[in-house]
């Protein structure tokens, strides 16, 4: 398979890009399939629907006075490796917040591919998120024990936070799906060089790819709307989406 930043150049090419296995990834649905959760005293976040990274929504924790998160769990198959990439903003005294998610086998149960939590990537390597007054990505990578069955891809807050999630995307390293970049009838952006923000000309569950073949944003976007871009670097993108049941792909400069 060639490489995305060699085939970005031609007209009719191959494109790869990871399969979100998260549900409603930009909370532009409301909250569902996400939960409050792992613990059974945790309360679920609120939905804003100001500031949020991309779209109109985000998941947020105000003013917490206990430890509290939230959670949806997806499928995996055991022995692969998934990655975790999503935007967040945490303010407090240092220890606000934190990525807390585990592999559970058909049991249900927890199961640890690392004996030291320390370096288990998907709890914070036991420490927590980064203060972060903007929006700001975190992206990491977990291989899966061999019975792995699902991913609880979850969120804590604790005592005296202030923290919000955006745009949560859980896939699997290393598998992607091939989509077509052949001319479609359709188009999902009105102008293919942008700057601070993209104009969409139809509604549809977008994802933006960068040349390295990573997702960057997900949202759901609707005809006439714009999605501020500030954040992502100058360069070559492919926004990808569904419209009216066909996989639409194009690519989008932003200078």
């Amino acid at each position: 398979m060639k490489k995305i930043f060699t085939i970005l150049s031609i007209a009719a090419v191959s494109l790869v890009s990871a399969q979100n296995l998260t549900v409603n990834s930009g909370f532009e649905n409301g909250l569902a399939p996400w939960a409050a959760g792992t613990g059974s005293a945790y309360t679920a976040p609120t939905i804003a629907t100001t500031g949020a990274h991309t779209g109109n929504n985000s998941a947020m924790y105000s003013g917490v006075t206990a430890t509290t998160g939230f959670y949806q769990n997806v499928p995996v198959t055991g022995g692969k490796t998934y990655v975790i990439s999503f935007w967040y903003k945490s303010s407090g005294d240092d220890t606000d917040s934190r990525l807390w998610s585990v592999y559970k086998n058909a049991a249900g149960t927890a199961v640890y591919t690392t004996a030291d939590a320390t370096t288990d990537a998907f709890r914070t390597n036991n420490g927590y998120l980064p203060s972060a007054s903007a929006w700001t990505q975190y992206t990491v990578e977990m291989p899966a024990a061999a019975d792995a069955t699902t991913l609880d891809v979850a969120f804590r807050a604790y005592n005296g936070a202030t923290a919000s999630f955006d745009d949560i995307l859980a896939y699997e390293k290393g598998t992607m799906a091939v989509e077509d970049l052949s001319k479609s009838k359709y188009s999902l952006v009105k102008n293919t060089v942008v700057g601070e923000s993209i104009a969409f000309a139809k509604t549809a569950d977008i994802q933006i790819i960068n040349i390295a073949g990573q997702v960057v944003k997900a949202a759901k976007v609707t005809e006439g709307s714009t999605l501020n871009v500030s954040s992502l670097v100058k360069g070559t993108y492919i926004v990808t989406g569904t419209v009216n049941g066909e996989k639409v792909s194009q690519k989008i400069i932003k200078k």
